[in-house]
């Protein structure tokens, strides 16, 4: 098989392939993928955070209720006349008292512990906001350096296309097919010399039954790197 066209071609998609290589390692693009996942964690992190700040206000709104009830009854003792009480009833007054000013103690405990923990959700909350805010401006930034990018590199590309098309009339069409497939999958250069006994894209060496079916078909599929190697 006369593969010389079929290199033609691989030679001037070589310089596509390089172009297009050049875009997906731009580093303006991977910046700017970087920023949009920064920005869709912060944003994400922002929505839990919120939730979080709501579940600690209503739980400061609650205690506060049972504080209030505490302080209530502790405020109805205090207003009783230990004169008319009994020993035993006053004994039990005190005990209450006592189990009242614990039970006041822990809530105003807890409600310090809950607007401490506000406090750290909304700094959180805030440094999170920051954060958003610059992943944005630094994606947009990217974003447009990166467009640009592509913009100058579109002419090139287009003429290299328009080439390959007309070059691609001139080929087998089961041998062209076959490195499309290739080249999609993004394996480059799909067509490699046999060097040796060797496959010139792994450098693995083929076994002898393979050799002799490559030198009379003129082209074999190595079973290592799956590009195509070519005997001439």
């Amino acid at each position: 098989m006369d593969i010389t066209k079929m290199l033609d071609y691989q030679t001037t998609d070589s310089e596509l392939y390089k172009l297009e290589k050049s875009l997906r390692d731009n580093s303006n693009k991977k910046v700017a993928a970087e920023m949009s996942n920064t920005a869709k964690a912060s944003q994400q992190r922002s929505f839990e955070l919120e939730k979080k700040a709501g579940d600690l206000l209503r739980e400061i709104e609650t205690v506060k209720k049972q504080f209030q009830i505490q302080n209530d009854k502790m405020n109805q003792i205090l207003a009783k006349d230990v004169a008319n009480m009994s020993k035993e009833e006053v004994e039990n007054m005190f005990i209450l008292k006592d189990k009242l000013v614990q039970n006041l103690a822990i809530l105003d405990k807890n409600l310090t512990k809950l607007a401490e923990n506000v406090n750290a959700v909304l700094a959180d909350f805030n440094k999170t906001i920051k954060t958003y805010n610059l992943a944005k401006e630094r994606f947009t930034q990217s974003k447009s350096a990166y467009d640009k990018d592509v913009e100058a590199i579109e002419p090139k590309k287009q003429e290299l296309i328009k080439k390959l098309a007309v070059l691609s009339k001139g080929i087998d069409k089961e041998l062209m097919e076959k490195y499309n497939k290739k080249r999609q999958d993004n394996l480059f250069p799909v067509l490699v010399q046999l060097v040796g006994n060797n496959c010139g894209g792994c450098h693995m060496e083929l076994p002898a039954a393979q050799i002799s079916k490559l030198k009379t078909d003129g082209v074999l599929s190595c079973e290592h790197c799956r590009r195509i190697i070519y005997y001439r």
